[in-house]
């Protein structure tokens, strides 16, 4: 057991010294600037006294929100004896925006919503906003850059006090995502479809706008929720690039073997409270973990779990810390729990993909019985899709899986199919005309739908954009091949025109325009039968009965 320990910790340094973590030479960055003018928020004893031990700011604005609760007569003497300079105002607060060096505050003022950085600064906005009311004005996990929220008498308060300062001048943040609207499923021609990232935001960063997503990156935390939440890969964590941490994980696993370490573990974590933890705990650890440093444990998602099985990987742990927001923590356990599905279906363990507390990793037990992996060749892929059915494909292969067609998974899952009711179904093709994966397409001159399961991402939109409501997703994962083929899942035979038989539309929606638009003046008689021709034809029917009788056209 001592040489085991041993051979695995000397083949750890000596993968790390060979593969060097990814870093970014020049990431792209986020520039705040501010000058210092601060508001501070709360009942006027707790500003006054506030603002009483600062110094060093280009101004202070007090807004009394609260009334002042300790009504100790040497508190309110002191209170009321501090920052006599300041006028302190008794607006009602309606609405605060914004981030560091941008904050937006409206007051009512005789009835109307004013500016409040206007009327009390003459400015635009308040770079800094201090509150020590009992009221939290923003209700997002993560609040915005510069906005400090401390309730009275917290232990906190005094070292923010001595902090503010410091928020003076320019500041710069890594912009921590790539957006690609282009395979984004949010939304085509007006319907709403995938909205995954707008539910897991914490610092409620992203918005939609014109039925497009945005990501406001002064109000972005980088957390990295809305990564592993996107189907699609249209959003990317961008630190490092995903290609590039696939690249290290998979050369980092073939060294760590390659020097003689055995049965590897990789132990995601944060760079901040679960680097801590990590470091704590290094000499306790087992002597087969690999402990890899995220931005955010939400930056990697199933394609890189799944690709870290697929590349030797013994287990994949996730370390959670008491600073991961809520929205976040669910989202993983929403994620591991599919994936543990899919890995059970698929003939593992579902302990091999685990979310893990430091009290866990202390009283650490490996599961017993893991199937040992074949090792895949490097996935050099830079589309998250690609990346995580190479990895599946893999898993896959490794088992005998012949009786076993697909795994069902829960709602709200990444992959699926559809089912077409065919009794409803008119080919109209609005289905196609949204569907953002090109998962949905049409027979070309055969009136058909074809359909992709393995670009399915299960957004809705085709649901939502069906006019005969004949479309119900299926989530599932398929373990076929023939997943990644185009399927004819629904067709009809033509209708051909009755002047020139050209075939020019499904039977089924000729049918239905026919029976919509019979009692139509337009479609009176023997003009019913336009709608059984095809375009030309139609229009040179139109024309011709015009010509016999040109008074028809008063009444087009």
């Amino acid at each position: 057991m001592t040489n085991e320990h041993s051979l695995n910790k000397d083949a750890l340094v000596a993968a790390r010294k060979r593969v060097m973590l990814p870093h970014n030479l020049a990431p792209a960055t986020v520039t705040y600037s501010t000058y210092g003018h601060l508001l501070i928020m709360g009942s006027e004893d707790m500003i006054r006294l506030a603002a009483e031990q600062l110094s060093g700011m280009a101004s202070i604005t007090l807004l009394a929100t609260d009334s002042v609760e300790n009504q100790n007569e040497e508190h309110l003497e002191k209170a009321l004896n501090a920052a006599q300079e300041i006028t302190v105002y008794h607006s009602k607060l309606q609405t605060i925006k914004g981030f560091l060096g941008q904050f937006q505050v409206t007051t009512e003022q005789n009835g109307q919503s004013e500016n409040f950085a206007k009327i009390t600064q003459n400015r635009v906005h308040f770079d800094l906003i201090l509150n020590l009311g009992q009221k939290n004005h923003f209700v997002t996990e993560l609040a915005p850059t510069g906005y400090f929220n401390v309730a009275p008498g917290s232990d906190k308060l005094a070292s923010i006090i001595e902090e503010l300062p410091s928020y003076i001048g320019e500041f710069e943040k890594p912009r921590y995502f790539q957006i690609n609207t282009d395979i984004c499923a949010h939304s085509s021609r007006g319907q709403i479809g995938c909205t995954r990232c707008l539910d897991v935001c914490p610092a409620d960063a992203i918005s939609s706008e014109k039925d497009l997503i945005n990501i406001n990156p002064h109000l972005c935390h980088g957390a990295g929720g809305c990564v592993t939440a996107c189907p699609t890969g249209a959003i990317n964590y961008a630190l490092p690039q995903p290609a590039h941490m696939h690249s290290y994980l998979q050369k980092l696993l073939s060294a760590y073997k390659e020097f003689g370490g055995s049965e590897p573990v990789i132990l995601f974590h944060d760079h901040e409270e679960g680097l801590e933890i990590v470091e704590r705990l290094s000499d306790t650890l087992p002597s087969n973990f690999i402990p890899v440093q995220l931005e955010e444990l939400a930056a990697a998602g199933q394609e890189t779990w799944l690709t870290c099985l697929a590349s030797g990987a013994q287990q994949v742990l996730l370390l959670k810390t008491e600073s991961l927001p809520e929205v976040v923590n669910a989202l993983l356990e929403k994620e591991v729990s599919i994936t543990q599905k899919i890995l059970e279906g698929l003939q593992y363990k579902e302990e091999q993909l685990k979310l893990i507390d430091e009290l866990e990793i202390a009283n650490f037990s490996a599961p017993s019985n893991i199937k040992q992996i074949t090792t895949i060749d490097l996935i050099d892929t830079h589309n998250k899709r690609d990346t995580l059915f190479t990895a599946l494909d893999h898993l896959i292969a490794q088992n005998n899986l012949e009786n076993t067609d697909h795994l069902a998974l829960p709602a709200g899952s990444p992959f699926g199919q559809i089912a077409v009711n065919n009794t409803s179904c008119t080919l109209c093709m609005s289905c196609v005309a949204v569907c953002p994966t090109q998962s949905l397409t049409d027979g070309g001159e055969k009136p058909a739908l074809n359909f992709k399961e393995q670009n399915c991402v299960q957004c809705g939109l085709c649901e939502g954009a069906c006019p005969e409501k004949a479309i119900t997703l299926v989530p599932r994962l398929s373990l076929s091949e023939q997943r990644n083929t185009s399927v004819e899942i629904y067709s009809e035979e033509p209708f051909e025109c009755i002047s020139c038989s050209k075939p020019f539309a499904p039977k089924s929606t000729v049918e239905k325009m026919i029976e919509k638009l019979s009692a139509h003046p337009y479609f009176q008689g023997p003009a019913i039968n336009r709608l059984k021709m095809c375009e030309d034809c139609r229009v040179n029917d139109i024309f011709t009965d015009l010509t016999a009788n040109p008074e028809k056209q008063l009444e087009l």
